[in-house]
């Protein structure tokens, strides 16, 4: 993963750091390792119907090991994440923005998905 390759290269920093002397660095976790979490596979169904309807060609699944907040909804109930687009993909930056138009097919998408998920239980 990203993060465990993240981890290598801080790893043989610190090695070539420590090699140079004489000071010293080491590397602690801060706790245990936060591992991805799963969304619920019938929720994620539903965006993704939505989405193949909402604008077609133009979606993906994209699967995240991000820390999101869904990731500990999802320990108590079941939860999905829909992702729109960052212009220029530019994320997590103050920089970061969406198009208006991105943002109206991410509403209609989960309008859909949430009209499929009532019907459903009607």
């Amino acid at each position: 993963s990203r993060l465990d390759a993240f981890e290598q290269i801080a790893r043989q920093l610190v090695a070539e750091m420590n090699s140079a002397g004489p000071v010293t660095v080491s590397i602690e976790p801060a706790g245990a390792p936060i591992a991805p979490t799963d969304m619920d596979p019938v929720l994620q169904e539903h965006l993704a119907r939505a989405a193949a309807q909402t604008v077609p060609e133009r979606w993906q699944r994209m699967p995240s090991a991000a820390i999101h907040d869904a990731m500990f909804l999802a320990r108590v109930m079941p939860a999905g994440m829909l992702f729109v687009p960052s212009i220029n993909g530019i994320s997590h930056d103050f920089a970061e923005d969406t198009a208006e138009d991105d943002l109206v097919a991410g509403c209609q998408v989960l309008a859909n998905a949430a009209a499929s998920i009532l019907a459903q239980k009607a």
